[in-house]
């Protein structure tokens, strides 16, 4: 077992010595009530006193104290002016002695070995009050002590999650010195080594890409020079199609490097949602058309967020165009726009009639070059993964779900952001 950690004995010192000090200050509190010289019993008996000679005389007041049970150190005694006993105890040295005209006229005076207290004892639950706001007073501190500093941490975990990792934690921390600057090190270092590796794997694709764009561009003339000898047709069709499925790939690539990067590095605009789905669907007909199939549109009222148009409509072209291509023949892609309540967000739906896939898949799907058993022939595998980037930069959320009666449905999630700030937030 590791020895207890600075943080450790900073909370076990602090509690201990918030419960000592409450218990220290409940306990001097109720001493100090019961040993201190003033007592309101012996204020009882002196008002009382003082009463009865002004209105019945000596004989009353001294039957008062002839039944009163007085402890052992207390005594009270009634004088006359001439220093002469009346009525109870003798007191040699008075503490508190108080002049009184009496019913018959004479100057009495009512002496005692305790000063009666004007204040009372006392409130019986002054230590439980006391205990209570200290208490609270260091677990205040404590919290604050222990709470702003993660509050920086989750900020900081917020940013990295996001694609901002220029957010520093430790500068914050000031000089304090425990094992949650150490936390706070490394998760500066973490966000800076994480920006390490996200721009290297920035910088990876976007230079294949152009890499591979020099040759493909040569190839391509070259087959337009060999389109001359009519021979060679066949097999310059044959290339042809393959440069263009590589310049398709490398323009994914792309995107996809772009999509990568940071939220506010892509420009954004007010764009009508629905429109852009309309137009999507209208364009879809054609390529459903060939396979006897055909692209539904359940539209709701015009939805505008603040967002790229071009990357929404990659991202919703990708997913219609993959429901169309395993759709079985003969059946409906059904595409259905609905906007909450509050009018805030807006639910796409794009359902097919196929197959569907594998549970285990249903997550993985959203990768790149992630395709399906028997698909390695069309497609990259990069489709919905621009399209899952492309939903969670502009703060939305993309699933898939397999329909009990057959099928795959897609489901995206987006909200009306105004500016660019709400999409950070979302």
């Amino acid at each position: 077992m590791s020895k207890p950690s600075l943080l450790f004995w900073k909370l076990f010192l602090a509690f201990w010595l918030a419960t000592t000090l409450t218990f220290l200050v409940g306990v001097g509190v109720l001493e100090l009530g019961r040993f201190r010289p003033g007592d309101p019993h012996v204020q009882t008996i002196l008002a009382a006193q003082e009463r009865l000679l002004q209105q019945f005389g000596v004989e009353a007041a001294g039957q008062l104290l002839s039944v009163w049970e007085h402890p052992p150190d207390e005594a009270i005694g009634v004088y006359d002016s001439a220093g002469q006993l009346l009525a109870g105890l003798p007191v040699a040295q008075p503490v508190y002695e108080r002049a009184v005209i009496s019913k018959d006229g004479r100057t009495l005076s009512i002496r005692s070995t305790h000063a009666p207290d004007e204040r009372g004892r006392p409130w019986p639950h002054t230590p439980l009050l006391i205990g209570t706001l200290m208490s609270a007073l260091f677990s205040g501190y404590m919290a604050y002590y222990l709470a702003w500093p993660l509050a920086y941490l989750r900020r900081a975990m917020s940013d990295a999650a996001q694609g901002r990792f220029e957010t520093r934690v430790k500068p914050a921390m000031g000089k304090r010195r425990d094992e949650i600057v150490d936390l706070a090190e490394d998760c500066d270092r973490m966000a800076n080594q994480l920006k390490v590796l996200v721009q290297a794997q920035q910088h990876l694709l976007h230079d294949i890409s152009h890499e591979l764009r020099s040759p493909l561009t040569r190839l391509r003339a070259a087959i337009g020079l060999l389109r001359q000898d009519a021979t060679r047709l066949e097999m310059l069709e044959r290339i042809e199609r393959e440069s263009e499925r590589m310049d398709t790939l490398i323009e994914a690539l792309l995107t996809l490097a772009r999509l990568q990067g940071r939220p506010e590095s892509i420009e954004r605009e007010p764009v009508d949602i629905v429109e852009l789905l309309a137009m999507i669907v209208e364009d879809a007909q054609f390529e459903a058309g060939i396979k006897g199939c055909r692209v539904q549109l359940q539209a709701c009222p015009p939805f505008i967020a603040y967002a790229s148009g071009e990357l929404l409509y990659r991202c919703f072209e990708n997913v219609i165009r993959n429901a169309v291509r395993y759709t079985r023949p003969g059946t409906t892609v059904r595409v259905s726009a609905q906007i909450s309540e509050d009018a805030s967000r807006l639910r796409v739906q794009i359902t097919d009639q196929g197959p569907g896939i594998e549970d285990c898949r249903l997550q993985s799907i959203f990768q790149p070059f992630e395709r399906g058993v028997g698909d390695t022939s069309v497609g990259f595998g990069l489709g919905l993964a621009i399209a899952a980037r492309a939903v969670h930069m502009h703060g939305g959320n993309i699933a898939a779900r397999n329909e009990a009666g057959g099928g795959l449905t897609v489901e995206i999630d987006l909200h009306s952001a105004r500016s660019l700030h709400d999409i950070t937030l979302a």
